[in-house]
C-alpha cells in the first residue's frame, strides 16, 4: 500500500482536524443571524427586497438592529475563516481556538444586537474582537516563523 501524505496511523489524530472542525463551527454565526432576520421580517412586516427596514416602517429600529447585526457577522466571516486556515497551517490549536473565540463572540453579538438596542451588541463585539484580532495578529506570526523568523 502507498504511503501518502494524508495518511494516518490508526488513533493519531492531525491538529489541523480542529482549524477544520471551528471553521465549520463558524457558519453557525450565519445560520443563526439568518433565523433571527426572518423571523424578525415576519414579525415586524419587513418584507424583501428590502435590506432594511425605513424610518416610516413601525419597528424599523428592532428590525434593523436584527439585519445589521446578521450583516456585519457576514463582513467577517469569511475573513475570520480564511485567517483561521491559513494561521492552522502553522499553529492550528491556536487558530482554531481563536476562530471559537469568534464564533462564540459573534453569537453572542447576534443575540445582544438582536434585542432591538444598538447597545445590546458590545459585550458579543468585545468577545468577537478577541477571536479576529489575534488571528489578524497571528497571521504575522505565521509569516514569521514560515520564513524563517525574519523578525527575532
Amino acid at each position: 500500500m502507498a504511503t501518502g501524505q494524508f495518511e494516518m496511523e490508526p488513533g493519531e489524530i492531525d491538529p489541523y482536524g480542529y482549524v477544520i472542525a471551528a471553521i465549520g463551527f463558524a457558519c453557525f454565526t450565519h445560520f443563526y443571524g439568518s433565523i433571527k432576520v426572518s423571523l424578525a421580517r415576519k414579525r415586524f412586516n419587513i418584507n424583501y427586497p428590502k435590506l432594511y427596514a425605513e424610518s416610516s416602517d413601525a419597528h424599523n429600529v428592532e428590525f434593523n438592529c436584527v439585519q445589521r447585526a446578521h450583516q456585519q457577522t457576514l463582513e467577517w466571516l469569511a475573513m475570520c475563516q480564511l485567517l483561521a486556515a491559513v494561521n492552522g497551517m502553522v499553529f492550528p490549536k491556536a487558530a482554531a481556538f481563536f476562530l471559537c473565540i469568534w464564533t462564540v463572540g459573534k453569537l453572542l453579538y447576534i443575540h445582544g444586537y438582536s434585542s432591538g438596542k444598538p447597545s445590546g451588541r458590545h459585550f458579543g463585539g468585545m468577545v468577537a474582537h478577541m477571536g479576529d484580532i489575534s488571528l489578524v495578529v497571528m497571521s504575522f506570526v505565521s509569516a514569521n516563523k514560515l520564513l524563517g523568523g525574519l523578525i527575532p
